[in-house]
């Protein structure tokens, strides 16, 4: 019979290929082929010091695993990972899983070593006859070296490699693979390799080891597997794809039930057993695990917790290694947030913006006293796209996943304030406020020294004019009063008092840097564009007595193996303004939520706990603010127009409710005392420092009701907020002299001087104080702004005029 050319052509290849194979890797030709080596001529010895010469140290490092977010509860916030994978012990593993692994994987893996001598030279064989290394004959130990290495991979190129295939390069993979092999199993004990294999192999869906494809497919965990559960994903190792039962059910079933006659056949369980377990279908109950913060229920503070990480050096030198350590270093993030107020905040804020609305509505609460952040939402919904969707977070500065920044109207008056107080300027300081003022640029003064300009500077009210003092001019927020205020104090001195609380500006310069505060005569105005989260950094400065903690959104991180790679427990705080200063500021700002007639009159809070703040809208209303704060906690919120257009607010709808003139108390106002009544519900209310005699002189500040009390009880009230009292206009010896007191609540206290003190008991001639402090009803004095203490955008107007007759000196 004669024979083909081409027949004899593919015989010389295969031979070629052979020899080539041979030369270049001599440990299959060794170990495992010897009749071919004898036929190439190749001897053992070439081989076998080929082999030894080949890599055998496998460092496998410390596998990809699962991060997790946990809220301020213990309750986790959101998960993390490039491999979805949670590692446990071989003893968390049930037997029944161990078994169904090792009878479809690898039988005899507890009898033989590293390699399957006869398994591997069939393979050679059948390989050598298709022309490709097609896999078999790998050993459970071999499988979870390829595994290793393929973890190991950092490029789609590196990945190829390890899993090369064909020719040579297959070869060179599958000597290279045995090698190491021989090493692994000369340093880990079977228990151990098998402990790996099942936490490292990737079982489809995104789950990578056996405890993340048991909580994948089965809601379940590894320890409790069942004998149908364990036959399917011991099946799915082998082509994760082609076997994953999400993708092709009837493949994943035809596999499973292989895997269960294997076990049978090995005798790992009885034919029956298997029998029962053929009949059963997949029984999946699918559980995705969430990657990454979409799915959490505070998406907004979670992506800020992101950006907060990536500039955390304890995690890696780049922000590209602290991105790859939290998708691969299983750390445990313990975050700030509260579960109570962050409910609290979003249905404040979505109950008067809705999603879809032209505006947005943002809020951030900061905890005064260590600078965690407990609450930040947005009336957008957090995502990528969609209407009413957005993936930027207005509660944050730009580099921190925000947006531009929100100019922040007369909530900058503050800083302004704070300057004069802390300069010694006397809160009884008067200063005539006209409707508007001319006021020449060149006056004012920055921390670079005198601005040098020509023009002039005419900021206005839009309700009234008059003489107002360091409290009533903050209490109606007038512009021209402040804009006087600002000239005496300069401008270096807010800002500086800003900027070391905390605020920056919210948008990056041309070089992707931060940008500090711009210093013009509209500072105090709010021109410059802030983030609600600085601003509620900001006022939480005051709220705990002149001291910074800088805002953090992680309290720790622990890595993998449970060790503390950054500790906020213990925050380092800073002394911004003197605690006698902060404490008139506190005193002052509560005027503007508790005194009739001021700009936020109407969020007092429901159970009357003290608390002070500020309103604030920018020219032209593009946006209105209230920030706004107790001891415990400081919240800034903001509505405004963000998308480019800067149009007016006034005359939009607001979640279906249409507001005429938008302000900071109709707006972001009521959405503050919404917020602050849900968050404090049923916490101890803890009063202000009350503010030192002298600093405060001239100051009307907040008084307990006495009415009906007797005298012993009254006085003891009076003294336990810190004030001094008289009966008889005798100050009583038993407190403490210098602060004033008022038996009316709506009319507060005024300090004249360090001994006098002032009684209000009515709007008109003054009654003569009985021994029991008991007076007629609260006076109701006149209302300044428009009926709904409005501020206008000005928010300023009114004069003082009413208080001639109201406070009467007791002499």
């Amino acid at each position: 019979m004669a024979i083909r050319p081409s027949a004899v052509v593919a015989t010389i290849r295969r031979v070629l290929l052979v020899a080539g194979v041979a030369a270049l890797c001599g440990v299959l030709l060794a170990g495992l082929a010897l009749p071919v080596v004898a036929g190439l001529g190749l001897t053992a010895r070439e081989s076998a010091d080929t082999f030894a010469a080949m890599p055998a140290d496998l460092e496998p490092g410390p596998m990809a695993q699962t991060s997790y977010l946990y809220d301020a509860d213990g309750q986790v916030l959101a998960s993390f990972f490039e491999e979805n994978r949670v590692p446990v012990g071989l003893d968390q593993i049930a037997p029944v899983m161990k078994d169904a692994i090792l009878a479809i994987e690898d039988d005899r893996f507890y009898e033989r070593g590293p390699i399957d001598i006869q398994g591997t030279l069939r393979a050679f064989l059948r390989n050598v006859e298709a022309g490709e290394t097609q896999g078999g004959g790998s050993t459970l130990t071999q499988q979870y070296v390829k595994q290793v290495r393929i973890s190991q991979a950092t490029t789609p190129e590196e990945v190829a490699e390890v899993q090369a295939s064909s020719g040579v390069e297959g070869y060179r993979r599958k000597l290279e693979e045995l090698r190491m092999a021989v090493q692994v199993e000369q340093e880990l004990t079977k228990d151990e390799i098998l402990e790996r294999y099942l936490n490292i192999a990737f079982f489809g869906s995104r789950s990578y080891g056996i405890e993340a494809a048991a909580r994948t497919y089965f809601s379940t965990s590894a320890a409790e597997l069942t004998l149908p559960q364990a036959a399917l994903l011991a099946g799915i190792v082998q082509q994760p794809v082609a076997y994953d039962p999400t993708r092709d059910p009837e493949a994943a079933l035809g596999r499973r039930n292989v895997v269960l006659n294997r076990m049978a056949a090995t005798g790992r369980i009885t034919e029956a057993e298997a029998a029962e377990a053929r009949q059963t279908d997949l029984g999946l109950n699918l559980s995705a695990t969430p990657n990454g913060c979409v799915p959490s229920y505070a998406g907004y503070f979670c992506d800020y917790v992101v950006h907060e990480l990536l500039t955390m050096p304890e995690l890696g030198e780049t922000p590209e290694e602290r991105q790859a350590m939290l998708e691969r270093g299983g750390l445990r993030v313990e975050t700030t947030i509260s579960a109570s107020a962050q409910q609290a905040a979003q249905a404040a804020v979505s109950d008067r913006v809705a999603p879809t609305d032209s505006a947005i509505g943002s809020l951030a609460t900061v905890q005064p006293n260590n600078g965690y952040i407990r609450a930040m939402a947005n009336s957008r919904t957090y995502g990528v796209e969609g209407n009413g969707v957005s993936s930027i977070n207005y509660a944050v500065d730009e580099n921190m996943g925000g947006g531009n920044g929100i100019q922040s109207g007369s909530t900058f008056k503050a800083f302004v304030l704070a300057a004069a107080i802390d300069q010694g300027i006397p809160l009884n300081t008067s200063i005539n406020s006209p409707q508007q003022v001319n006021l020449r640029v060149n006056s004012f003064d920055t921390c670079e020294g005198r601005i040098r300009s020509s023009e002039t500077w005419s900021p206005k009210n839009s309700t009234g004019s008059g003489t107002f003092n360091l409290r009533t001019g903050t209490e109606r927020s007038v512009n021209t009063f402040f804009a006087q205020l600002e000239q005496r104090t300069g401008l270096c001195a807010p800002a500086t008092i800003a900027q070391s609380a905390g605020v920056m500006r919210a948008d990056l310069d041309e070089n992707g840097e931060v940008q500090p505060l711009a210093q013009v005569p509209s500072f105090t105005l709010g021109a410059n564009e802030v983030s609600p989260l600085s601003m509620a950094a900001a006022y939480a400065m005051f709220a705990n007595r002149g001291v910074h903690c800088p805002t953090t959104s992680v309290v720790r991180v622990t890595d993998a193996a449970g060790n503390v790679l950054v500790d906020h427990t213990q925050p380092t705080c800073e002394q911004v303004l003197k605690p006698e200063v902060a404490d008139a500021v506190n005193s002052v700002l509560q005027g503007v939520i508790h005194n009739p007639g001021a700009t936020g009159n109407r969020m007092r809070l429901d159970d009357g706990r003290p608390a002070a703040g500020k309103t604030g809208t920018t020219n032209g209303a593009i946006a209105v603010w209230f920030v706004g704060y107790t001891p415990q906690l400081s919240t800034a919120v903001a509505v405004a127009d963000v998308d480019g257009r800067l149009e007016s607010l006034d005359g939009r709808t607001y979640n279906g409710e249409r507001i005429r003139e938008a302000c900071g108390g109709c707006i972001p106002g009521p959405i503050w005392k919404q917020m602050m009544d849900d968050a404090l519900e049923g916490a101890e209310e803890i009063p202000f420092t009350a503010p030192d005699p002298e600093t405060i002189r001239g100051v009307t500040v907040p008084v307990p009701d006495v009415r009906g009390m007797d005298a012993d009880a009254a006085i003891q009230t009076l003294q336990d907020a810190g004030f001094s009292a008289a009966v008889g206009g005798e100050v009583n010896s038993d407190l403490q002299e210098g602060l004033v007191v008022s038996t009316d609540p709506g009319a507060g206290a005024e300090v004249v001087s360090g001994s006098n003190v002032t009684l209000t008991v009515s709007n008109g001639e003054p009654e003569e104080p009985t021994d029991d402090f008991t007076v007629g009803p609260p006076v109701e004095p006149p209302v300044f702004g428009d009926e709904d203490g409005n501020d206008n955008g000005n928010e300023g107007g009114g004069n003082d005029g009413w208080r001639d007759g109201f406070l009467n000196t007791i002499p």
